[in-house]
């Protein structure tokens, strides 16, 4: 499927207010990014938020995640901190296992997804509300040192994760990183340059498979994708010192989740004024 300009121009009867809703969804995912990772459960939300359907913006969330992880990739290689050696088997399960969910993904009955989705926010939502092992977590990262040598069970792992990141995208980034400091025993630095080219590199074929199935909206994709330019450039120059910042993404975070939850689960249809159960 190649872009049409003319699909393309039509899209553009979205009003000013859903455009900046977008745009920002696609700012504070680059600044979550940039500051640890799940920011695609931001631009995901937003999209699922102004009803589009959960293929379409599945599909419509991944130009902005290809283009943001291409620009870290290129920062980390400059700063000489990218280093890939031994790493070719990660880059092979996660881009094989990538390519098959987003094919899943693509075929997949629409409620059905839309259900995943729904539980996949309430575990990030309950691991949101976990500080204390959150930071247990980050505690061994830190302390872990260089990578180890090949195995088959990472392999697998790595496989499973890239088939993760292919079906829904939210929340591989942390996932990738706590792989990679408890398998391959990288430090934090070199887990966030690794995994972002590892997302780098099935983004652009998994781009392709939703495309090729008709699940991208080039106007949303667009404008979540410049959103998360300029967070990821924000961020970089005055978020990420910021003492407060973490505080602000956390709960940021927990309010579009919730909102999420809602919206996958019909749950507003419960509440007071705002449907019939």
């Amino acid at each position: 499927m190649q872009f049409d300009l003319h699909y393309f121009i039509e899209g553009l009867h979205f009003n000013l207010a859903e455009w900046f809703t977008f745009v920002m969804a696609g700012f504070a995912a680059g600044i979550v990014n940039t500051l640890a990772g799940g920011g695609s459960i931001f631009t995901l939300s937003a999209l699922l938020f102004y009803g589009v359907p959960a293929p379409l913006a599945n599909g419509s969330n991944r130009l902005g995640i290809l283009v943001q992880n291409v620009l870290g990739t290129h920062t980390f290689h400059k700063s000489g901190l990218l280093k890939l050696d031994g790493s070719f088997y990660i880059l092979l399960a996660t881009l094989i296992g990538a390519i098959a969910g987003a094919l899943v993904a693509a075929d997949i009955d629409k409620s059905l997804l839309e259900k995943v989705v729904g539980f996949l926010m309430l575990f990030v939502l309950a691991n949101i509300l976990m500080p204390q092992q959150k930071a247990k977590v980050k505690k061994k990262i830190n302390k872990l040192g260089e990578k180890k040598k090949f195995n088959p069970l990472s392999f697998f792992i790595f496989l499973l994760i890239g088939f993760y990141g292919g079906f829904v995208q939210a929340g591989i980034g942390i996932l990738m990183i706590v792989a990679l400091s408890k398998l391959e025993k990288m430090n934090l630095v070199h887990s966030n340059a690794l995994k972002m080219v590892v997302i780098s590199l099935y983004s652009l074929p998994v781009f392709f498979v939703f495309l090729w199935k008709g699940q991208v909206d080039w106007v949303f994709a667009i404008l979540l994708a410049l959103g998360q330019i300029g967070g990821t450039w924000f961020a970089g120059k005055y978020v990420i010192s910021h003492p407060q910042a973490s505080t602000w993404v956390k709960w940021l975070l927990i309010l579009m989740v919730t909102t999420t939850i809602f919206k996958m689960f019909h749950l507003y249809e419960y509440l007071p004024g705002l449907g019939t159960p």
